[in-house]
């Protein structure tokens, strides 16, 4: 194996919380399109169940991996407001929770 060294240097841990935005906002207009599908009447009633439960299932992974980066760095940004320390820990532990909650809900989701 081979680790390479990004080739920018390394400014803030805060950088990477552009990609769980882009995560978020994609994930955001894929729901709405499931819903302008299920409304045109393109998809089912079950496709739509399966599809809530996919889009669960990405929700849930980007909050459980979201919060556990806040709880080992310290920092945590939701709504575009950064907390630090203690608060940014509390934050990222409901986030955990939330995340875990989706999961459940895509395996209820997936079994119907």
């Amino acid at each position: 194996m081979v680790l390479l060294r990004y080739p920018l240097p390394w400014r803030s841990p805060l950088h990477l919380l552009g990609l769980f935005d882009l995560a978020s906002k994609l994930q955001a207009y894929t729901t709405i399109t499931v819903g302008a599908l299920f409304a045109l009447g393109v998809l089912s009633l079950l496709g739509l169940v399966k599809a809530i439960a996919i889009l669960l299932y990405v929700m849930g992974s980007i909050l459980i991996v979201d919060g556990a980066l806040g709880i080992v760095s310290g920092i945590d940004r939701t709504w575009s407001q950064v907390r630090y320390a203690g608060p940014a820990k509390a934050m990222a532990s409901g986030k955990i929770i939330a995340g875990s909650l989706a999961f459940l809900l895509t395996i209820v989701g997936l079994l119907i």
